[in-house]
């Protein structure tokens, strides 16, 4: 049976499923000690913006031990699924499908074999970059590449509640207005002046983009909408939006920060040629769940090349 659920602390959302079995040793092979998967599932992109409906399937051993779909108020981020009273070197799959009405958008895969008495965290993350992206029968999207969904247990560290930092203010939220600082960077926040040259990169999978990073004051730093927005003056231009979801980390003087946001320049209409050298406005905006905001924006340049 799928035991009833309802949002916990911390702001996390937790579906957990009991196995209803007429004898205690069906799954648990020979009544060894049973063991318990947490995956533990967070977002980049906005549910409700970007995408309505999020299905969920595991399987244990080939056999469907779960299976449901979360929209409307269910569809919050972090999302726990617990799949407990498995039998060691059983083999867990998760398949995801984030859809947008009827059209499925993105799909995430996740597997791994159990391990006897250990409850462990299986972190999967729903990627922007991930996006339309269709891979090969056994391979998931990761980092807007098609790699192996599994990972051995031992890489998976045993289930702790704050695993996805909570959801109050902490850091980020000393007191007073909301602030937000638009910078650069893939790797770190880095400032970025007016007028400032920024690196244009070839995406693994097409497209070409910028990296854009923030500090952010007196916002939630978890479950904060963070959207990238940007025009072209001289070709009358906006680029797609970009909306993400990310718990920033904590920076300096009551700030906290977020780096490694990907904004695509580039469309069919608008090739990467056509945009090299040219100024581009951006802007950030950061909604939190009491929807406070503020939002920050730099002109700046492209560089003359791409690498």
């Amino acid at each position: 049976m799928i035991r009833d659920w309802s949002p916990p602390s911390r702001g996390r959302y937790a579906a957990a499923l009991v196995l209803g079995i007429a004898s205690a040793c069906v799954l648990v092979s020979a009544c060894s000690e049973p063991s318990e998967i947490v995956f533990g599932i967070t977002s980049e992109l906005a549910p409700g913006a970007t995408f309505t409906s999020l299905s969920a399937k595991v399987d244990v051993d080939g056999r469907e031990v779960f299976t449901d779909t979360f929209d409307g108020a269910r569809l919050r981020f972090p999302l726990e699924l617990s799949i407990t009273d498995i039998a060691g070197d059983s083999d867990v799959n998760l398949e995801l499908v984030a859809m947008q009405g009827q059209v499925p958008i993105l799909t995430k895969s996740a597997s791994t074999t159990a391990a006897e008495g250990r409850k462990m965290l299986y972190e999967v993350k729903l990627e922007s970059e991930c996006v339309a992206v269709e891979c090969d029968e056994g391979t998931t999207c990761a980092d807007a590449v098609c790699s192996d969904p599994f990972t051995d247990p031992a890489d998976l560290p045993e289930f702790y509640d704050n695993w996805a930092g909570g959801s109050s203010g902490g850091l980020c939220e000393p007191g007073g207005e909301p602030e937000v600082i638009l910078g650069e960077g893939q790797a770190d926040f880095h400032n970025v002046d007016e007028g400032e040259v920024l690196q244009v990169e070839a995406g693994p999978q097409g497209g070409y983009h910028v990296w854009i990073a923030a500090r952010m004051k007196n916002l939630t730093q978890s479950g904060s909408v963070t959207t990238l927005t940007g025009r072209f003056p001289a070709l009358d231009y906006e680029p797609q939006p970009s909306v993400v979801i990310f718990t920033f980390d904590p920076d300096e003087g009551g700030y906290c920060k977020i780096y490694g946001l990907r904004f695509r320049l580039d469309d069919e209409q608008h090739p990467v040629e056509s945009l090299l050298g040219q100024e581009l406005e951006v802007t950030v905006s950061i909604t939190d769940q009491s929807d406070d905001t503020a939002s920050a924006t730099r002109t700046v340049r492209l560089s003359d090349d791409f690498i």
